[in-house]
């Protein structure tokens, strides 16, 4: 595990290829394509251009790294992250289909993003046509998601979907990449990133996809993992759901509306039925604090620098979710999401 193996990034940085090819899940071909890259990328640069784009960098070894991506056979040794940084994976679940979707596929992809979103659980997918954006869309009108990249974060890909990635990030959700800024997306690049997608997320929901798809990829990558795998059916004579179909047959449970997928999840039903009501009180500005607060602990001074307000503010917010019992105050001045 990299964590046992390198006290600091620099230390990852600059081990020798035969150091990184002895590491479980490294290869030969992938150690020498990390030893490549260092001749190609300098650092310096890459830093810079993060900057330029209001790009974060994490690392594996950083404690805002997302704790069920970190478990994971292979994580990514650092992740781009363009918009929120602190992503709670205790709420993430995915959404993956095909590209050449039907009306049908992307109406449900959208309706199970959308009703996600309104319980506050977070909707990962991979910015892809189809299946991908409108999952994305449909969360964006309740709530917020996470789009992860087959690229670099300085080369959007598909570019149609380039205002949809900017509004992501407005809306408080991220865009990842493993990806140097710059890198365009390749062959290899997507089938790599559907690990990301599934070590995300709690559970991953194919709506859509033929008997070969990269979502079908994903969907093992999440049995792999130990995460739940859902399928929405689809028409039998269609082959867009040939591999959703299959799936059900072979264990995924089927989905038809949100309450199938919740209910698998004991802590997230407590979480979100009893604070419906009680979170379309909240004004934005009180939305926008309870939205940041997770199932992980978090300072009230991160809270306060995000959200951009006076602490005098914060104080008054937090002990306004406090009282409606929403958000619950541990140890440190650090808060929570009551269950």
């Amino acid at each position: 595990m990299l964590l046992d193996s390198f006290s600091s990034p620099r230390q990852m940085w600059e081990a020798p290829q035969g150091s990184l090819s002895s590491l479980p899940g490294f290869s030969d071909e992938v150690s020498s394509r990390i030893i490549a890259a260092r001749s190609e990328n300098d650092l310096d640069s890459e830093l810079d251009r993060a900057r330029r784009l209001g790009v974060g960098i994490l690392t594996i070894l950083d404690k805002d790294y997302p704790p069920l991506l970190r478990q994971i056979e292979n994580p990514p040794v650092v992740l781009y992250v363009r918009g929120e940084m602190l992503i709670d994976t205790a709420r993430t679940l995915a959404i993956v289909g095909t590209r050449r979707s039907s009306r049908y596929g992307r109406t449900m992809a959208g309706k199970l993003a959308r009703d996600l979103a309104e319980l506050g659980l977070i909707v990962v997918s991979g910015l892809a046509i189809g299946i991908d954006t409108a999952a994305h869309k449909g969360a964006l009108t309740s709530g917020k998601t996470v789009a992860v990249l087959g690229s670099g974060l300085g080369h959007i890909y598909p570019a149609s979907n380039a205002r949809l990635a900017e509004q992501i990030c407005k809306q408080g959700g991220s865009l990842i990449s493993e990806y140097p800024i710059n890198m365009p997306p390749s062959k290899w690049t997507f089938p790599q990133r559907n690990r990301i997608i599934s070590g995300l997320s709690r559970g991953v929901i194919v709506v859509e996809a033929p008997q070969r798809s990269g979502a079908l990829i994903t969907a093992r990558l999440a049995v792999e993992q130990g995460r739940e795998v859902f399928a929405v059916p689809g028409n039998v004579t269609s082959t867009s759901s040939a591999g959703t179909n299959a799936l059900i047959k072979d264990g995924a449970k089927l989905v038809t509306c949100v309450e199938d997928i919740v209910s698998e999840f004991p802590d997230l039903a407590a979480i979100t039925k009893p604070q419906q009501q009680r979170e379309t009180a909240l004004s934005p500005e009180e939305r926008r604090v309870y939205d940041l607060i997770g199932l992980e602990p978090l300072h009230i001074d991160d809270i306060i620098s995000r959200v951009g307000i006076s602490p005098t503010r914060a104080a008054q917010i937090l002990l306004t979710l406090q009282m409606q019992g929403l958000v619950e105050q541990i140890e440190g001045r650090r808060y929570i999401r009551s269950p």
